[in-house]
């Protein structure tokens, strides 16, 4: 009787461990189990932290790279470098169970460099609006917190359904990523898509890069409608077009700035941004009719 009682308590141990053990895909199509819902995370990237926050695990980052300053309280978190040069010593002093990363920005070879400690990496891409949502699911399902994971995807695939445009002309519209040198992007970014979304044409949506470098004359010659950029850039950045009156958008005054941090970041805040982005597209649109 003793050896069957043991027996049953040795099943049922297996068993719950086997339940309690997470295994998924991630933004790199790497195999990822965990044994348990992970406690101590190390995040590499802005919008990882802000996504942690949103699904109620924002306690659990131990550390965070610059520029993730978003919720308030992220800003107490330490150091660990920024998106391409982190501290593997630090890194490893903070005993994480977990290291979120960016797949489209974190160095893969410093990523591989962090497994080699026997450390789990987990890689996320951004580049797609349809990925905010599931990405905040895979959160949920890493950290144990699916439920509130689920509400936080559904209330953005929610809003993002209304803020859908009805179908209407597209304006051109040159989104102006930096100014010196002169950057713009592709339709294979997070802000390209948007771009897209909002019913409005990108000249430079066709080239391969992300974020390609283009000339003036270039974008003379896209005659674009509204030109787009953000706070990022810094004040001033409309009147370095006053020279170009024959830009349709410079003629209109269609220069519109965005919040960097909410259409940069994909995050739940990316929906304002995007919102804003818009309402600039359909404000662009009635001007042309004047």
């Amino acid at each position: 009787m003793y050896r069957l009682v043991l027996l049953y308590w040795l099943l049922l141990s297996s068993s719950l461990s086997f339940a309690a053990s997470i295994i998924l895909v991630d933004g790199g199509d790497r195999r990822i189990e965990l044994d348990q819902p992970a406690h101590r995370i190390v995040t590499l990237a802005p919008d990882l932290v802000e996504n942690l926050y949103a699904i109620g695990a924002g306690e659990r980052i131990v550390g965070r790279v610059s520029y993730s300053d978003f919720p308030h309280q992220a800003q107490a978190i330490p150091l660990v470098g920024d998106y391409q040069r982190f501290n593997a010593e630090v890194i490893l002093s903070l005993q994480p169970d977990l290291i979120l990363a960016w797949l489209e920005g974190n160095p893969e070879a410093e990523l591989r460099r962090l497994e080699g400690f026997g450390l789990k990496v987990v890689r996320l891409s951004t580049k797609r609006i349809e990925q905010i949502p599931v990405n905040l699911r895979l959160l949920g399902r890493l950290t144990g917190m699916e439920v509130e994971a689920k509400q936080a995807a559904e209330r953005f695939e929610v809003r993002l359904r209304g803020l859908r445009p009805e179908p209407a002309r597209a304006p051109v519209l040159f989104y102006q990523l930096w100014d010196n040198p002169l950057l713009t992007v592709s339709g294979d970014a997070l802000i390209g898509q948007a771009i897209e979304f909002c019913g409005a044409y990108n000249p430079f949506g066709g080239r391969p890069e992300a974020a390609p470098q283009v000339s003036i004359e270039a974008v003379i010659s896209a005659a674009p409608e509204l030109i787009v950029s953000t706070d990022e850039v810094g004040d001033g950045w409309q009147d370095r077009w006053l020279n170009w009156q024959t830009i349709p958008a410079v003629g209109r005054g269609a220069l519109y700035t965005l919040n960097a941090d909410q259409i940069h970041r994909a995050t739940p805040r990316f929906l304002d941004g995007l919102e804003a982005l818009c309402d600039a597209v359909a404000t662009a649109r009635r001007l042309a009719h004047r």
